[in-house]
């Protein structure tokens, strides 16, 4: 295995590179969602000091989601997936501020709308702690945890901190549970137990190596939202792990320590697994890791789910909703 992954690394960094430089992405364009949704969405262009030399001041989007008519409750963070974007996810953010919370988000760097590239991110760096994904959160938390809910003097700086975390966020969230910065967790899909061949890959194996577009919504997702409003309104980007090779290696060597950590019991957990159909994830391996080192986290398996839990059929949805409402009603006290 050793022999395989080393050689993979160094043909990734020189594809990537290659990428870079000819500049061939291409992304598929998406008509907005409509201006009437029931929630606000507050968005900002945040400027993030990364105090390192070859990545300097990158842009972010930045902001928060509420509903305009409804009890403040308290502010959740979502952390995003490899090649997310924050405006992907409108049905499950419109679900949680309509029952009174604020969420809170950021696209990484060089996703969704954010500037720079996600070969800077890391999910953990003892070197350069500012690339961490951790660090920005932090940031983004306290610049949004204190506004005022609407017309009101309630805010959530002195509240409950809950993250919720998708797939690499997920593999992030596990993270600031086990160093005990954050009451409670939601785990999608967590990156704990990642797979060498993902999407598109699984089934074409010669894909990865030559950075194609492997992350794609068929291997994303079930729903094919036909006769629906497919949420995807960003596209995938990047749209392969090939072409961001630094970041890569560092989301399998944290997951590989992260399957050894365990989780304090003041931590309060929710964990959600799809089935063995997703290609990203393991979900057997997690399953055990979890009963291993979080044993007090509540998790709850989808048979035949993929990957992207929150946009997957209205069956999955409507119990993940439901349930993910009642853990943070729970963790707050309510």
């Amino acid at each position: 295995m050793k022999k395989f992954l080393l050689p993979f690394f160094y043909l990734s960094l020189l594809f990537s590179f290659f990428y870079s430089l000819v500049g061939c992405s291409s992304f598929q364009s998406r008509t907005p969602q409509s201006d009437e949704s029931p929630y606000r969405v507050h968005l900002e262009t945040y400027t993030y000091h990364s105090g390192v030399p070859l990545v300097g001041d990158v842009n972010l989007r930045i902001g928060y989601a509420e509903a305009r008519n409804s009890a403040f409750k308290g502010c959740v963070m979502y952390l995003q997936g490899l090649g997310d974007s924050v405006m992907n996810h409108e049905p499950f953010f419109r679900a949680i501020t309509n029952h009174g919370y604020r969420v809170i988000f950021f696209d990484y760097m060089g996703q969704g709308g954010s500037e720079g590239t996600m070969n800077h991110t890391r999910v953990a760096d003892a070197t350069f702690r500012r690339l961490e994904i951790s660090s920005i959160a932090n940031e983004i938390w306290a610049r949004f945890a204190g506004v005022n809910f609407g017309h009101s003097e309630h805010d959530c700086s002195a509240g409950k901190k809950i993250l919720i975390g998708w797939s690499t966020g997920g593999l992030a969230s596990y993270r600031e549970a086990r160093h005990n910065r954050a009451d409670g967790v939601v785990l999608i899909a967590p990156g704990i137990h990642t797979k060498t061949l993902v999407g598109e890959a699984a089934e074409k194996p010669h894909l990865l190596p030559i950075a194609s577009t492997i992350i794609t919504e068929r291997t994303l997702t079930r729903n094919a939202f036909s006769g629906l409003s497919n949420p995807h309104v960003d596209p995938v980007k990047p749209d392969s792990p090939v072409k961001v090779p630094l970041f890569a290696a560092n989301l399998v060597a944290t997951s590989k320590l992260a399957q050894h950590w365990s989780i304090p019991e003041r931590v309060h957990g929710l964990v959600f697994l799809s089935g063995d159909e997703d290609t990203y994830v393991d979900r057997t391996a997690t399953l055990k890791t979890l009963a291993r080192k979080a044993r007090h986290f509540q998790v709850v398996s989808y048979d035949g789910a993929l990957h992207e839990i929150d946009n997957e059929t209205e069956d999955v949805t409507t119990d993940m909703y439901s349930r993910t409402l009642r853990f943070l009603d729970s963790v707050n006290g309510l």
